[in-house]
Protein backbone atom coordinates (compact mmCIF):
# COMPACT_ATOMS: atom_id res chain seq x y z
CA UNK A 1 0.00 0.00 0.00
CA UNK A 2 1.93 3.04 -1.27
CA UNK A 3 2.07 6.61 1.09
CA UNK A 4 0.36 9.52 -0.72
CA UNK A 5 0.38 9.15 -4.35
CA UNK A 6 0.35 12.24 -6.68
CA UNK A 7 -3.44 11.44 -7.31
CA UNK A 8 -3.51 11.95 -3.62
CA UNK A 9 -2.04 15.31 -3.75
CA UNK A 10 -4.19 16.50 -6.66
CA UNK A 11 -7.55 15.50 -4.35
CA UNK A 12 -6.09 17.13 -1.44
CA UNK A 13 -5.86 20.44 -2.95
CA UNK A 14 -9.48 19.99 -4.76
CA UNK A 15 -10.89 19.41 -1.02
CA UNK A 16 -8.85 22.33 0.25
CA UNK A 17 -9.95 24.65 -2.37
CA UNK A 18 -13.87 23.10 -1.33
CA UNK A 19 -13.03 23.95 1.80
CA UNK A 20 -12.50 27.48 1.23
CA UNK A 21 -15.01 28.18 -1.15
CA UNK A 22 -18.10 26.89 0.49
CA UNK A 23 -17.62 29.63 2.74
CA UNK A 24 -16.80 32.40 0.27
CA UNK A 25 -18.53 35.53 0.29
CA UNK A 26 -17.10 37.60 -2.26
CA UNK A 27 -15.21 39.67 0.34
CA UNK A 28 -11.80 40.46 0.41
CA UNK A 29 -10.97 37.60 2.94
CA UNK A 30 -12.08 34.77 0.94
CA UNK A 31 -9.75 35.63 -2.04
CA UNK A 32 -6.71 36.59 0.55
CA UNK A 33 -7.28 32.95 1.99
CA UNK A 34 -7.48 31.86 -1.59
CA UNK A 35 -3.92 33.06 -2.60
CA UNK A 36 -2.40 32.48 0.68
CA UNK A 37 -3.38 28.63 0.37
CA UNK A 38 -1.90 28.96 -3.47
CA UNK A 39 -4.82 28.12 -5.02
CA UNK A 40 -3.88 28.64 -9.09
CA UNK A 41 -0.82 29.40 -8.51
CA UNK A 42 1.26 26.39 -7.03
CA UNK A 43 4.57 28.26 -6.91
CA UNK A 44 2.84 29.42 -3.07
CA UNK A 45 1.82 26.30 -2.13
CA UNK A 46 3.79 24.74 0.60
CA UNK A 47 4.81 21.15 0.78
CA UNK A 48 1.53 20.28 2.58
CA UNK A 49 3.62 17.59 5.11
CA UNK A 50 0.67 17.88 7.68
CA UNK A 51 -2.03 16.41 5.51
CA UNK A 52 -0.02 14.26 3.64
CA UNK A 53 0.45 12.38 7.02
CA UNK A 54 -2.71 12.20 7.76
CA UNK A 55 -3.30 10.29 4.66
CA UNK A 56 -0.56 8.56 5.25
CA UNK A 57 -1.60 7.06 8.41
CA UNK A 58 -5.32 6.68 7.27
CA UNK A 59 -3.89 4.24 4.67
CA UNK A 60 -1.77 2.35 7.05
CA UNK A 61 -4.55 2.06 9.39
CA UNK A 62 -6.92 0.44 6.74
CA UNK A 63 -8.75 3.65 6.02
CA UNK A 64 -9.98 5.54 3.07
CA UNK A 65 -8.96 8.32 1.31
CA UNK A 66 -12.36 10.08 0.81
CA UNK A 67 -12.49 9.70 5.05
CA UNK A 68 -9.36 11.26 5.71
CA UNK A 69 -9.49 14.40 3.44
CA UNK A 70 -11.11 16.67 5.70
CA UNK A 71 -9.35 16.27 8.29
CA UNK A 72 -6.20 16.32 6.51
CA UNK A 73 -7.38 19.40 5.13
CA UNK A 74 -8.60 20.91 8.71
CA UNK A 75 -4.52 20.41 10.29
CA UNK A 76 -3.57 22.48 6.93
CA UNK A 77 -5.55 25.38 7.53
CA UNK A 78 -4.85 25.43 11.11
CA UNK A 79 -1.42 25.37 10.13
CA UNK A 80 -1.43 27.76 7.81
CA UNK A 81 -3.27 30.05 10.00
CA UNK A 82 -0.36 30.13 12.31
CA UNK A 83 2.22 30.71 8.95
CA UNK A 84 0.02 34.17 8.26
CA UNK A 85 0.38 34.74 12.59
CA UNK A 86 3.75 33.69 12.97
CA UNK A 87 4.84 35.86 10.26
CA UNK A 88 3.45 39.02 12.11
CA UNK A 89 4.88 37.93 15.47
CA UNK A 90 7.95 37.04 14.21
CA UNK A 91 8.67 40.27 11.78
CA UNK A 92 9.35 38.09 8.64
CA UNK A 93 8.43 39.89 5.15
CA UNK A 94 8.33 36.46 3.03
CA UNK A 95 7.40 33.04 2.68
CA UNK A 96 8.07 30.54 0.34
CA UNK A 97 9.79 33.42 -2.24
CA UNK A 98 7.27 35.91 -2.23
CA UNK A 99 6.34 39.00 0.20
CA UNK A 100 4.55 37.72 3.38
CA UNK A 101 0.60 37.91 3.52
CA UNK A 102 1.26 40.91 6.07
CA UNK A 103 3.76 42.54 4.15
CA UNK A 104 0.92 42.48 0.59
CA UNK A 105 -2.28 42.99 2.62
CA UNK A 106 -1.40 44.44 5.67
CA UNK A 107 -1.60 43.69 9.41
CA UNK A 108 -5.09 44.16 9.89
CA UNK A 109 -5.88 41.59 7.13
CA UNK A 110 -2.88 39.44 8.26
CA UNK A 111 -4.68 38.96 11.52
CA UNK A 112 -8.24 38.44 9.82
CA UNK A 113 -7.54 36.35 7.63
CA UNK A 114 -5.56 34.28 9.41
CA UNK A 115 -8.47 33.88 12.07
CA UNK A 116 -10.70 33.03 9.08
CA UNK A 117 -8.34 29.93 7.96
CA UNK A 118 -8.28 28.43 11.29
CA UNK A 119 -12.31 28.64 11.63
CA UNK A 120 -12.45 27.27 7.95
CA UNK A 121 -10.62 24.86 9.50
CA UNK A 122 -12.91 23.34 11.77
CA UNK A 123 -15.39 23.99 10.14
CA UNK A 124 -13.83 21.92 7.19
CA UNK A 125 -13.73 18.99 10.27
CA UNK A 126 -17.53 19.39 11.70
CA UNK A 127 -18.66 19.59 8.52
CA UNK A 128 -16.77 16.24 7.05
CA UNK A 129 -18.38 14.36 3.93
CA UNK A 130 -17.84 11.30 5.64
CA UNK A 131 -19.79 9.56 8.29
CA UNK A 132 -18.67 9.99 11.63
CA UNK A 133 -20.06 9.30 15.30
CA UNK A 134 -20.28 12.39 17.81
CA UNK A 135 -17.62 10.66 19.73
CA UNK A 136 -15.39 10.56 17.00
CA UNK A 137 -15.94 14.16 15.76
CA UNK A 138 -15.39 15.37 19.39
CA UNK A 139 -12.24 13.31 19.30
CA UNK A 140 -10.65 14.90 16.41
CA UNK A 141 -11.59 18.74 17.11
CA UNK A 142 -10.37 18.29 20.72
CA UNK A 143 -7.03 16.29 18.96
CA UNK A 144 -6.42 19.59 17.02
CA UNK A 145 -7.44 22.10 19.61
CA UNK A 146 -4.76 21.02 21.55
CA UNK A 147 -1.92 20.78 19.36
CA UNK A 148 -3.07 24.63 18.14
CA UNK A 149 -2.93 25.29 22.01
CA UNK A 150 0.62 23.69 22.32
CA UNK A 151 1.37 25.89 18.86
CA UNK A 152 0.14 29.15 20.63
CA UNK A 153 2.36 28.25 23.82
CA UNK A 154 5.43 28.11 22.31
CA UNK A 155 5.16 30.75 20.05
CA UNK A 156 4.67 32.66 23.35
CA UNK A 157 7.68 31.20 25.16
CA UNK A 158 9.73 31.87 21.50
CA UNK A 159 8.97 35.69 21.61
CA UNK A 160 9.59 35.84 25.42
CA UNK A 161 13.24 33.75 24.37
CA UNK A 162 14.39 36.32 21.70
CA UNK A 163 16.91 37.24 20.18
CA UNK A 164 18.14 33.70 21.15
CA UNK A 165 15.46 31.21 21.14
CA UNK A 166 15.64 27.44 22.10
CA UNK A 167 15.43 24.82 19.46
CA UNK A 168 13.75 22.22 21.05
CA UNK A 169 10.84 25.40 22.33
CA UNK A 170 10.20 25.46 18.71
CA UNK A 171 10.49 21.74 17.77
CA UNK A 172 7.95 20.94 20.34
CA UNK A 173 6.12 24.18 19.05
CA UNK A 174 5.70 22.36 15.84
CA UNK A 175 5.43 18.91 16.47
CA UNK A 176 2.45 19.86 18.03
CA UNK A 177 0.25 20.02 14.42
CA UNK A 178 2.32 17.02 12.90
CA UNK A 179 1.29 15.15 15.86
CA UNK A 180 -2.27 16.13 15.70
CA UNK A 181 -2.25 15.11 11.87
CA UNK A 182 -1.16 11.56 12.62
CA UNK A 183 -3.87 11.33 14.85
CA UNK A 184 -6.52 12.84 13.02
CA UNK A 185 -5.37 10.16 10.17
CA UNK A 186 -5.69 7.31 13.12
CA UNK A 187 -9.03 8.85 14.43
CA UNK A 188 -10.66 8.91 10.75
CA UNK A 189 -9.73 5.15 10.07
CA UNK A 190 -11.30 4.48 13.17
CA UNK A 191 -8.47 3.84 15.35
CA UNK A 192 -8.89 3.12 19.33
CA UNK A 193 -7.59 5.76 21.70
CA UNK A 194 -4.75 4.10 22.46
CA UNK A 195 -3.41 3.28 19.02
CA UNK A 196 -4.82 6.90 18.10
CA UNK A 197 -2.37 8.35 21.25
CA UNK A 198 0.61 6.32 20.00
CA UNK A 199 0.22 7.49 16.57
CA UNK A 200 0.11 10.84 18.02
CA UNK A 201 3.79 10.75 19.25
CA UNK A 202 4.92 9.68 16.67
CA UNK A 203 3.52 12.68 14.82
CA UNK A 204 5.26 15.03 17.25
CA UNK A 205 8.55 13.05 17.29
CA UNK A 206 8.87 13.32 13.28
CA UNK A 207 7.85 17.19 13.40
CA UNK A 208 11.28 17.40 16.16
CA UNK A 209 13.74 15.42 14.15
CA UNK A 210 12.82 17.69 11.29
CA UNK A 211 13.25 20.78 13.20
CA UNK A 212 16.45 19.52 15.39
CA UNK A 213 18.56 17.09 12.22
CA UNK A 214 19.72 15.14 15.15
CA UNK A 215 20.38 11.56 15.53
CA UNK A 216 18.85 11.16 18.52
CA UNK A 217 15.53 12.70 17.47
CA UNK A 218 15.65 10.71 14.61
CA UNK A 219 15.95 7.18 16.52
CA UNK A 220 13.02 8.38 18.18
CA UNK A 221 10.78 8.48 15.05
CA UNK A 222 12.26 5.11 14.74
CA UNK A 223 11.25 3.80 18.01
CA UNK A 224 7.61 5.40 18.00
CA UNK A 225 7.34 3.84 14.63
CA UNK A 226 8.27 0.43 16.35
CA UNK A 227 5.47 1.07 18.91
CA UNK A 228 3.37 0.77 16.46
CA UNK A 229 4.62 -2.08 14.56
CA UNK A 230 4.25 -0.31 11.15
CA UNK A 231 6.11 -2.39 8.03
CA UNK A 232 8.80 -0.81 6.65
CA UNK A 233 7.69 -0.19 3.09
CA UNK A 234 4.37 0.68 4.57
CA UNK A 235 2.70 4.30 3.78
CA UNK A 236 3.95 5.83 7.42
CA UNK A 237 6.98 4.13 7.13
CA UNK A 238 7.62 5.41 3.39
CA UNK A 239 6.37 8.70 4.39
CA UNK A 240 9.00 9.27 7.75
CA UNK A 241 11.93 8.06 5.14
CA UNK A 242 10.98 10.58 2.44
CA UNK A 243 10.50 13.93 5.05
CA UNK A 244 13.96 12.83 7.11
CA UNK A 245 15.79 12.36 3.62
CA UNK A 246 14.35 14.85 1.44
CA UNK A 247 16.02 17.61 2.69
CA UNK A 248 12.40 19.19 4.48
CA UNK A 249 14.34 20.31 7.19
CA UNK A 250 16.46 23.43 5.65
CA UNK A 251 18.46 25.84 8.30
CA UNK A 252 16.28 28.72 9.22
CA UNK A 253 18.27 32.22 8.37
CA UNK A 254 15.81 33.61 10.84
CA UNK A 255 16.49 31.63 14.01
CA UNK A 256 12.72 32.59 15.24
CA UNK A 257 11.54 30.98 12.03
CA UNK A 258 11.33 27.17 12.30
CA UNK A 259 12.59 25.39 9.32
CA UNK A 260 9.13 23.28 9.42
CA UNK A 261 7.13 26.44 8.56
CA UNK A 262 6.28 25.61 4.99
Amino acid sequence: MPSPTAADSEELERALERAVTRFGDGSQTSAQMRDHLGIGDGAARGKRLRPRLCIAVAREEGGTLEAALDPACAVELVHEYALVHDDIEDGDATRRGRAAFWARFGLAHGINAGDALCAVGYLALLDATAARSPERIAAMTRALLEAQLATCNGAAQSIAQRPAVDRTIVARKDGALYGAAAALGALSAGADPARTAAYERLGAALGAALALRDAASRDAVDARAADLGLPDGGPVRSFLAAALANGYAVPAANPTQSPLSQ
